[in-house]
C-alpha cells in the first residue's frame, strides 16, 4: 500500500509540479478577473477575510499532522489494517468533534465584531454586510476543513499529487464561478465566498470518497474510535499545533495589521507581491513534501542514511529555487503589470524584501519537512513560541516607531523567521549525526 521508492518519489514530484503549474497558472488568472469584479478596496478586504479565516485551519490541534506521521509509520507494516484504521477513525471524530465547536464559536463571535472596524473600511466604500459574509465563510471553512483531513491521508500514502491536482480542480471552480459572476452580477463579497466555498467543498468531497472507495482502512466508522489511538494521534498532534500557531501568526497578520492601521488598498499591493513570490516557494513545498513522510517511515526502518540523502537532495532543488526567485525580483514590475493589466505602487524596498523572506521560507520548508519527519517536537515547539512571541511586537515596531509601513510590517516577520532558519538545521543535523554513529 506504501510507496517511497526513488521511482514513486520522482512521480509525484512530476505530477505534483505539473499539478502546481496548473494550479497556479489558473490562479494567476483568476486574481485580475477577481480584482476587476471587486475593486481594489473590496479586494483587500476579501484577502484579509481570507487570512482570518485560515486561523481556523490551525485549530486541529495538529490532528492532521499526527495522523500522517503515524499512518506513514504504520501502512507499510503487515497486519497493520485494522490498527490504520483505527487511526483514521479517531482522528474524523477527534477532529469533527473540534470543527463543530469551531463553527459554533466562531459564527456566534461574527455576529458581536464590528468587521468593518476590524478591516478599517466604511459602510460607504464596502456597502456588503460583512457580518454574514464573515458567517457563511466560517461555516464553510469549518465545513471543508473536516474533510480536507484526506489530504493528510493521502501525504501518508505518498500520493501528494492527488493533493496537487485537487488543487487544480478547486483553483477551476472558482475561476469559473467569478467569471459567471462578472457576468450577471456587480461586486458582492458574500457572493464570492459562496462561489470560494463551494468550490472547496466539492472537491474535498469528491476525493474523500475516492478514499474510501480504495480501501476499507479509510473509511471512518465509529466501532473503530479506539481512545488510545485517539490519544496517540492527539498527543503527538498537540504539538504540532503548537507549532501552527507560530505559523498562524508568521503567515496571517500582517495583512491584517496592514489593514487595520494602514488600509485595505495597501494590502492589495502588499498580497499581489507576496501572490508572485508565492508561485516559486509554492512550487518548491510541493516538491519537498513527499520528504516529510518519507522521513517518518526512514526513522521507523532506522534508515537514517536515507534521511541524509533526503536532504541533500532538497538542498539541491533550493539552489535551483533561489535563482528563480532572484530572476523574479528583477523582472518583478513589468510581469506584474502584463499580468493584471495595471500599474500598482510598491512600496521602495518590498519587492527585494519579498525575496529574501520567499529564500528564507524556502530554506525552512526544507529542513521543516525532515523535523516533523522526525518528530522533533523538542525544537520545533519552543522555536514556534519564540517565533510567535516576537513577530507582531517586531511588525508594529518597524511600522509605528520606525515608520517603515508595509515594508516594516514585513521586515518583523523576516527577522522572527530567522529563528527557525538557524535552530531547526542544527537540530536535524545533530538528530542525523547521533542515529547513525550510534547505528556505526
Amino acid at each position: 500500500m506504501l510507496d517511497i521508492s526513488e521511482k514513486n518519489v520522482r512521480k509525484n514530484m512530476i505530477l505534483s509540479t505539473v499539478y502546481r503549474a496548473l494550479s497556479m497558472v489558473i490562479s494567476y488568472l483568476y486574481v485580475p478577473v477577481v480584482l476587476a469584479y471587486l475593486g481594489e478596496v473590496k479586494y483587500g478586504v476579501w484577502t484579509t477575510i481570507l487570512n482570518v479565516l485560515s486561523w481556523i485551519t490551525y485549530f486541529d490541534i495538529g490532528i492532521g499532522h499526527g495522523l500522517r506521521n503515524k499512518l506513514a509509520e504504520n501502512l507499510d507494516r503487515e497486519g497493520n489494517e485494522i490498527k490504520c484504521r483505527k487511526y483514521v477513525s479517531s482522528a474524523y471524530f477527534a477532529f469533527g468533534l473540534i470543527v463543530l465547536c469551531a463553527m459554533c464559536g466562531f459564527s456566534v463571535a461574527a455576529i458581536f465584531v464590528n468587521w468593518n472596524s476590524i478591516f478599517g473600511v466604511s459602510k460607504d466604500n464596502v456597502s456588503d454586510n460583512l457580518t454574514c459574509v464573515m458567517c457563511i465563510s466560517v461555516i464553510f471553512m469549518c465545513i471543508n476543513f473536516l474533510l480536507s483531513l484526506c489530504k493528510s491521508i493521502y501525504y501518508a500514502l505518498q500520493k501528494n499529487s492527488a493533493v496537487g491536482l485537487m488543487g487544480v480542480l478547486q483553483q477551476s471552480l472558482m475561476l469559473m464561478g467569478v467569471l459567471y459572476l462578472s457576468v450577471t452580477s456587480k461586486a458582492s463579497l458574500l457572493k464570492v465566498a459562496i462561489f470560494y466555498g463551494l468550490s472547496d467543498f466539492i472537491v474535498e468531497i469528491l476525493f474523500t470518497l475516492i478514499l474510501t472507495r480504495k480501501s476499507e482502512v479509510f473509511v471512518p466508522s465509529l466501532k473503530f474510535v479506539s481512545k488510545e489511538e485517539t490519544k496517540s494521534t492527539t498527543n503527538l498532534g498537540m504539538l504540532f499545533f503548537i507549532s501552527q500557531i507560530s505559523a498562524l501568526i508568521l503567515f496571517t497578520t500582517d495583512n491584517l495589521i496592514i489593514s487595520h492601521f494602514i488600509g485595505p488598498a495597501e494590502v492589495t499591493s502588499y498580497s499581489l507581491v507576496n501572490k508572485l513570490y508565492t508561485a516559486g516557494t509554492a512550487v518548491f513545498a510541493m516538491l519537498v513534501t513527499p520528504y516529510w513522510s518519507r522521513t517518518s517511515v526512514a526513522k521507523s526502518h532506522n534508515d537514517y542514511r536515507l534521511i541524509k540523502k533526503g536532504i541533500h537532495e532538497m538542498q539541491c532543488l533550493l539552489g535551483l529555487a533561489i535563482v528563480g526567485v532572484l530572476v523574479l525580483m528583477v523582472i518583478f514590475k513589468p510581469l506584474a503589470r502584463v499580468w493584471l493589466q495595471k500599474e500598482l505602487d510598491y512600496a521602495p524596498g518590498l519587492i527585494p524584501l519579498m525575496a529574501v523572506y520567499a529564500i528564507i521560507y524556502m530554506w525552512n520548508a526544507v529542513y521543516s519537512q525532515v523535523a516533523n519527519g522526525l518528530s522533533l517536537m523538542r525544537v520545533i515547539v519552543p522555536v514556534g513560541i519564540v517565533q510567535g512571541i516576537v513577530n507582531i511586537p517586531l511588525s508594529l515596531f518597524f511600522l509605528l516607531k520606525m515608520n517603515m509601513g508595509v515594508v516594516g510590517v514585513l521586515l518583523g516577520t523576516v527577522l522572527s523567521f530567522m529563528v527557525s532558519a538557524i535552530a531547526v538545521p542544527i537540530a536535524v543535523n545533530k538528530e542525523i549525526c547521533i542515529h547513525m554513529r550510534d547505528k556505526s
